[in-house]
């Protein structure tokens, strides 16, 4: 098949969709599928078109200009129309808005779409809501990251996921007093709670946490004054040497599960108690609101090594089940049975 993925940004930049959408597109292109990929320019040396592992990727800049970019965007789309007359499958990862118009253009090509989460604003703004109920609508087949997706947004899916890891082939070697939190820098992931808790854990005597960030935002400079901060980089050096990850997302809760991590997740609404508890590893997570639970959490664990080893292995008995082939397989048996029908 001919397929094309539309995505906000992808390859070289970081991110949980960019690496979904990245391996997903490389395993594809094993199974003798072809990929082209159109994405926006994070960075305005990558070049407008390149291949990568046989990937073909279109990049554009879309200007920062409320509906001026979108625009622009469709416009871009009007001009490099042949991508999408000639693919047998479009998949939106998120943004279905950018193909609107031809779906109105060509009704009968098959679109898919892929929702990954939420825009970090809550309560949900009734926009977003409806921008996802018009995706859903329009849409041959969808899937979810995350059962939440469905409540707070009204919506209802064909697959739900959590995402995928690959198992590290060599387990690292465990440091006890270290912490890694992997994500965004920003209010909306939990990571107020995590710098309370880290305030807890200075006050007990006899222990010394190191901790790193990967990650990069708006409280870069606050989370400095806790440790390292390396930016948005691949968080697996740190996962492997770290006994605690603090987690902001589904896929660095996987990659924190897969190198034998104990997770801690925090929450400030309803949605994001729902985005960590209501899964099928939330008996293997460490989440609350209250950043002291958090903290007593961290320090039984590093006390009790029985304790610990029980909790790590029944994660990771788990996490060896979600892999990309899995993944693939459930992007190819949506495709082949929302076509066929």
């Amino acid at each position: 098949m001919k397929i094309l993925f539309l995505s906000p940004y992808f390859y070289p930049h970081i991110g949980g969709v960019e690496k979904h959408a990245y391996i997903l597109a490389s395993s594809l292109m094993k199974k003798g599928h072809s990929v082209v990929i159109i994405t926006k320019k994070h960075n305005n040396k990558l070049k407008s078109y390149e291949e990568v592992d046989a990937l073909k990727i279109y990049r554009f800049n879309q200007p920062k200009v409320k509906y001026l970019g979108l625009i622009y965007t469709w416009f871009w789309l009007l001009l490099h129309f042949n991508l999408i007359y000639k693919s047998d499958i479009i998949h939106c990862h998120d943004i279905f808005v950018w193909y609107l118009p031809f779906r109105l253009l060509l009704p009968n090509k098959p679109v898919f779409t892929t929702f990954h989460g939420w825009e970090g604003i809550y309560p949900i703004p009734l926009k977003n809501i409806i921008y996802k109920k018009i995706a859903a609508k329009l849409s041959k087949g969808t899937l979810a990251i995350g059962k939440y997706v469905e409540k707070y947004y009204k919506i209802k899916v064909n697959k739900i996921s959590y995402g995928a890891v690959s198992t590290p082939k060599v387990p690292g070697s465990k440091v006890r007093n270290e912490i890694v939190y992997v994500g965004r820098l920003d209010s909306d992931t939990g990571l107020l709670i995590f710098l309370t808790v880290l305030d807890l854990l200075k006050k007990i005597k006899d222990i010394s946490f190191s901790v790193n960030f990967c990650g990069d935002g708006e409280l870069k400079t606050q989370c400095a004054k806790y440790g390292r901060v390396h930016g948005f980089v691949d968080p697996a050096p740190y996962l492997s040497k770290a006994r605690f990850c603090f987690a902001s997302g589904y896929l660095s809760i996987l990659e924190a599960m897969a190198n034998k991590c104990i997770i801690l997740t925090g929450y400030d609404n309803d949605l994001k108690k729902d985005y960590y508890l209501d899964t099928p590893f939330s008996k293997w997570i460490n989440s609350s609101n209250n950043p002291e639970i958090l903290a007593k959490k961290i320090i039984r664990f590093y006390f009790n090594t029985k304790l610990t080893q029980n909790a790590i292995e029944s994660g990771y008995n788990w996490i060896k089940g979600q892999t990309w082939e899995t993944l693939l397989n459930d992007y190819l048996s949506l495709w082949k049975k929302t076509t066929a029908s």
